[in-house]
């Protein structure tokens, strides 16, 4: 009986030092686990990152709206300021030209002074002859012109047609001009208005009984 009861005294003591043995072992694992953050205690943290970030993009908003808002007003600017511009080149486009044509005004109105006080017409027309090409010097200079008519063949492009009229010339020829047309830098700013040739009728008539 003595050494039964030795032998389970000797089981509780093994029993015992294996369940201390678990206690230290589960111990700092335990211990782990407490000193790990639930999901609950690491939202506010994620909040707050998220509150710093909403905030610089608000932030970073801000800037470009007023970029934009600069820049709308730079540009207003500059469209009134080039308005402007162009309203004063419109405004004095001609004062050059205008300029250069005050000195053959000025011979025109003494030409008109000398015609009222003398009676010599020679020298009128020597007077005006010296300012048509006054004029002519200045507006060529400008890039005006002639369009040739008289003897050339007719260009609808270049010349309008007012009047045909029987000739000995050939068909479609220009036989006389009934004001003169100009070309600016090459392009056509006003048609010459010219009368054009067309064959007498008993050419006519001999063409047709031919054919």
């Amino acid at each position: 009986m003595g050494k039964k009861r030795e032998e389970k005294l000797q089981e509780k003591k093994v029993d015992a030092r294996e369940q201390f043995e678990k206690a230290e072992v589960s111990g700092p694992a335990v211990e782990g686990e407490k000193g790990e953050k639930t999901e609950e205690e690491e939202q506010p943290a994620q909040l707050e990152i998220l509150k710093e970030r909403l905030a610089e993009t608000e932030k970073q908003n801000k800037e470009l709206e007023d970029r934009l808002i600069r820049l709308a007003a730079e540009f207003d600017n500059y469209k009134k300021r080039i308005a402007k511009e162009q309203n004063q080149l419109e405004k004095y486009a001609s004062q050059n030209l205008i300029s250069k044509l005050l000195e053959s005004l000025d011979n025109f109105s003494r030409a008109l002074d000398s015609a009222k006080n003398s009676a010599d017409i020679k020298s009128l027309q020597s007077g005006v002859e010296l300012i048509y090409s006054q004029l002519m010097e200045i507006l060529s200079k400008e890039g005006l012109e002639e369009i040739q008519a008289v003897g050339e063949h007719f260009d609808p492009h270049l010349h309008e047609a007012v009047l045909q009229i029987e000739s000995d010339r050939p068909e479609g020829t220009i036989v006389d001009e009934i004001s003169k047309g100009y070309k600016l830098n090459g392009k056509v700013i006003r048609h010459s208005k010219v009368v054009v040739s067309k064959p007498k009728n008993d050419v006519a008539k001999n063409k047709t009984d031919t054919e």
